[in-house]
């Protein structure tokens, strides 16, 4: 599975975790340093867990490994 190259601010997003499927909105999106001290994107998702509104932030070397998908770009 190819992760999408371009992701935005506003688009509907699916992957998976291991709290299950997750589907949430994508709400920002910055560059900081990972822990090995590279410099990479950072995708902050707001989404529902357990009935509570979170915000989970994902490191785009990652997006592959979790089945990171676009479900929607408005």
């Amino acid at each position: 599975m190819t992760v999408p190259k371009t992701i935005l601010i506003g688009d509907r997003v699916r992957y998976e975790s291991a709290a299950g499927t997750i589907r949430g909105e994508v709400v920002k999106i910055d560059q900081a340093l990972n822990a090995a001290g590279g410099m990479i994107d950072w995708i902050h998702i707001s989404h529902t867990l357990r009935g509570h509104q979170t915000v989970t932030r994902l490191a785009d070397t990652a997006l592959a490994m979790m089945q990171f998908k676009v479900i929607f770009r408005g």
